[in-house]
């Protein structure tokens, strides 16, 4: 059992079931496999809370599934694009660069063990 600078051991309030552990790097396993073999498809992602996202796997880590995904006005809360044009001609204001072609792709991380469903689309 570790210490932490006070030289007592600390007491452990939860640990994980070793079956679960199993069970889950297993889960882990099947996912990079499957997210590895349809990198840059389309795909809708289910997540375990309801929300479902649409977009292109863009990568993955060992916690991560990496989405692209192309926001709109309509679904841009909590996304911010500081180039977001509303209208042709827009920017804000003198003295501000102009930065070119706008570009309203995002990457969107996703936890590996929130996702219910991945489909191709």
């Amino acid at each position: 059992m570790p210490t932490y600078g006070t030289g007592q051991q600390a007491k452990v309030i939860y640990q994980a079931d070793p079956a679960l552990v199993q069970h889950l790097h297993g889960v882990k396993e099947s996912l990079h496999h499957c997210c590895k073999d349809h990198l840059n498809h389309n795909v809708m992602v289910q997540m375990i809370d309801g929300q479902v996202h649409e977009g292109k796997i863009a990568g993955i880590d060992s916690k991560n599934l990496f989405l692209s995904i192309t926001i709109t006005t309509e679904d841009s809360r909590g996304f911010y694009n500081p180039y977001y044009k509303p209208y042709p001609g827009y920017y804000p204001g003198p003295g501000y660069p102009y930065p070119g072609p706008v570009n309203n792709n995002v990457i969107l991380p996703l936890v590996l063990f929130e996702l219910l469903a991945i489909s191709l689309i």
